[in-house]
């Protein structure tokens, strides 16, 4: 089974992110697309794990930001992560991941670093950022290659050019 989430797809399951249920899994779930996520709101972002962490049979995920030119890059709600990913999740079957439109700002990044370090099969991941990032685009690359890898066969993809 295949999950395409759209335009404000994302934005619309976090107006009711409060009800959602925690222990709700989605076991025929392979691939899920979404698209146009803000990474700017946290309650996106938690759409976004709660569909993945409750997904024990995702094989492929493809995740596109929000084109904006303006972008914050001060993140002040990282401890976030800490509260909101489980310490004991596993991506046991993804092995394709792929990023677009990526800005570099930490909500971003440490999605990244959750995938990286909870995906034992990873083979590939694919990184390409927003047309608008110019400046920033070595030091993404630099973080990117720092993170952990849960799989010695995870390959980094940074692509240069828009997809």
């Amino acid at each position: 089974e295949r999950l395409i989430g759209h335009v404000y797809f994302t934005k619309y399951l976090s107006m009711g992110i409060d009800q959602w249920k925690p222990n709700q899994t989605y076991n025929r779930l392979k691939i899920i697309e979404l698209y146009r996520v803000s990474f700017e709101d946290v309650k996106e972002i938690l759409v976004v794990l709660r569909l993945i962490t409750n997904s024990p049979n995702l094989q492929e995920l493809h995740i596109s930001g929000l084109q904006n030119t303006v972008v914050a890059l001060e993140t002040p709600t990282l401890y976030f992560w800490e509260n909101e990913c489980p310490s004991d999740c596993t991506f046991k079957r993804l092995k394709i991941v792929t990023m677009t439109d990526m800005y570099g700002v930490p909500h971003e990044m440490e999605l990244i670093k959750f995938l990286l370090g909870n995906s034992p099969a990873l083979e590939k991941m694919c990184i390409a950022p927003c047309m608008y990032v110019t400046k920033g685009r070595l030091n993404m690359l630099v973080e990117l290659l720092r993170f952990r890898r849960a799989s010695p066969l995870a390959e980094i993809i940074f692509i240069q050019e828009p997809l």
